[in-house]
């Protein structure tokens, strides 16, 4: 029995604590990013909007001839913004804007790290720091994935400098961002397969089970 044959037995076994990992993973993440911008740029939000978002894609598809064209302005389109409005002038003091592509990347962030809490089993060390490791490199920089403006001036990374991230921190992240989120990635998904071989006792013991009976 392989470990991907192990891993698909457990997770349809297990499926609603895989679904409700996945789902708090989701959660905390961005009850996280509500506190940091909270703490970090002053005050709760007090406004909540909702895009029609179905009608602007279909609107965007009507009226876009390429599909990559599509595809890249509905990838940008807002699905929900919230934030706070300065009490006298009514401007927007801080906003944070949740898009089709950010909500892509919190959706499979969650799903895999909710797969790897929610199979059970015992991690080997390694496996264990891959997974906090993957999940906090993905979760660091995948968090500027999403639209925030603080007084009228958006940026790249502007959620890790309020959470107290220094700039040349920033600088080396945005540098290395198209490496290090598909190593973090990367670093999940082994940890997953770890976990599933240890599910299976009849793996990576010298042989299979069968061999071991025969003899």
């Amino acid at each position: 029995m392989t470990a991907v044959y192990a891993l698909a037995t457990r997770v349809r076994a297990r499926r609603g604590t895989v679904a409700a990992a996945a789902l708090a993973v989701f959660a905390v993440y961005q009850a996280l990013i509500l506190g940091v911008l909270v703490a970090g740029l002053g005050g709760a939000p007090n406004y909540l909007r909702l895009y029609p978002a179905w009608d602007n894609a279909r609107r965007i598809v009507r009226f876009t001839p390429s599909a990559a064209d599509a595809a890249a302005l509905i990838a940008r389109e807002p699905l929900v913004e919230y934030g706070r409005r300065h009490p006298t002038f009514g401007v927007a003091v801080w906003s944070y804007e949740l898009t089709w592509s950010s909500l892509a990347f919190f959706l499979s962030f969650s799903a895999l790290v909710g797969l790897y809490l929610g199979i059970g089993g015992l991690a080997a060390r390694w496996g264990a720091l891959g997974s906090l490791g993957g999940a906090g490199v993905v979760g660091l920089v995948g968090a500027s994935v999403s639209s925030l403006t603080h007084c009228g001036l958006g940026s790249f990374g502007m959620l890790l400098a309020v959470a107290g991230i220094s700039t040349g921190a920033l600088e080396w992240f945005g540098r290395l961002e198209a490496v290090l989120v598909p190593a973090g990635y990367v670093l999940i998904a082994a940890a997953i397969l770890v976990r599933a071989r240890g599910l299976n006792p009849g793996v990576g013991r010298g042989g299979d089970m069968s061999a071991g009976a025969a003899t």
